[in-house]
């Protein structure tokens, strides 16, 4: 679709007002609208503190190392800015560390009524698998009992009681069974009564009896099953292992030593790159500091120059003959020769007086 030019004209106004800050104040802080650690980038965007404790350093780094060098000089404000970034990632990683050490016995109780909760809200999922693993923990069976009391609640409310298919579904999940499985059983019959349909109670339990008072007397027998229930769970809470739950507690803060956390490895994984920036700065600046260092002369010198000279004036000396031993022949000689030669690589032949005859 084609626009108009009076549109076109009112775009260019609007953008000719929307330039972004003018001001180097405004324009520090819209530096900062994207930062959100400090811990990566160039180093351009820094928080105020951290930009201090840089020029900091810098200062003190660049008395210290005293760069010859405007890449030197560089490499120091580089060493400067990496060594806050690396000290930066280790604080953040053990503020961390101790805020989870702090709480980490208050987080084990809320990760296990969070784990209870969520398998009790799923429980119509995998009824008999879920309850036999909410059976396990305090957490479990405190969630298990909670829903039977709600369920007794319901049965119990003066003016109405509230009993219906969806709750006759939350017993049989709360029993690790499925709704079927229900069909046709007692508590199917009572639940039925409850509500006023008496087809499935024995006719000795109905004849004769107003239908209010069978609705109650049903509704009494799903009390008393209720009741049974929430027993049978206080009862199997004793039998847990209260001491091996307790030392897991007690240990929650050795485990919260380690964080396996996001955050956490990304501050772990900065404050690796910023050390290993740091000395490979360090190495480039001590080599390019070095080079400035040496006299070029010295530099340019061949060095084997030096090393053949000294060895020149070594010479070769020949052996002398034992008393009473015959004179070697010239061919022993040549081969002593040739070894003194390869043994000195640098420097002028020798003459060796070989006798004649």
């Amino acid at each position: 679709m084609p626009v108009s030019e009076a549109k076109l004209s009112a775009n260019r106004t609007n953008s000719l007002r929307s330039t972004g800050p003018k001001t180097s104040e405004g324009k520090a802080i819209s530096r900062q609208n994207g930062l959100k650690h400090g811990l990566t980038g160039a180093g351009v965007v820094l928080a105020p503190d951290d930009s201090a404790e840089v020029e900091r350093r810098h200062q003190v780094l660049q008395a210290e190392l005293a760069p010859k060098t405007a890449l030197g000089q560089i490499l120091v404000i580089q060493m400067a800015t990496l060594s806050v970034r690396m000290e930066r990632g280790a604080q953040q990683e053990f503020a961390q560390v101790a805020a989870r050490v702090r709480h980490a016995a208050d987080d084990f109780d809320a990760e296990r009524v969070e784990r209870a909760e969520q398998l009790i809200a799923g429980i119509a999922d995998h009824p008999r698998a879920t309850v036999r693993k909410l059976r396990k923990s305090p957490e479990g069976i405190d969630c298990l009992i909670e829903a039977w009391r709600e369920l007794r609640r319901d049965l119990t409310r003066p003016l109405c009681p509230k009993w219906t298919d969806p709750s006759l579904e939350k017993v049989a999940h709360l029993m690790g069974l499925r709704m079927l499985d229900l069909a046709g059983s007692e508590l199917d019959a009572l639940a039925k009564a409850s509500w006023g349909n008496l087809t499935g109670l024995a006719e000795s339990d109905k004849a004769g009896i107003a239908i209010e008072t069978v609705k109650a007397w049903a509704r009494a027998r799903l009390i008393e099953t209720v009741d049974a229930e929430i027993a049978a769970l206080e009862a199997h809470f004793a039998t847990l292992d209260q001491i091996t739950l307790d030392q897991d507690r007690a240990e929650a803060g050795t485990r919260a030593l380690f964080d396996p956390s996001r955050e956490a490895s990304l501050a772990r994984r900065y404050e690796s790159e910023a050390r290993r920036g740091f000395f490979r700065a360090l190495r480039e600046f001590r080599a390019v500091e070095s080079e400035v260092l040496i006299p070029k002369e010295v530099a340019d010198e061949d060095p084997t120059s030096a090393v053949g000279s000294s060895r020149e004036s070594r010479g070769v000396t020949p052996r002398e003959p034992r008393p009473g031993s015959p004179e070697p022949s010239r061919r022993v000689l040549d081969d002593e020769l040739t070894v003194s030669k390869g043994r000195n690589r640098v420097g002028s032949a020798v003459e060796v007086p070989v006798p004649v005859g």
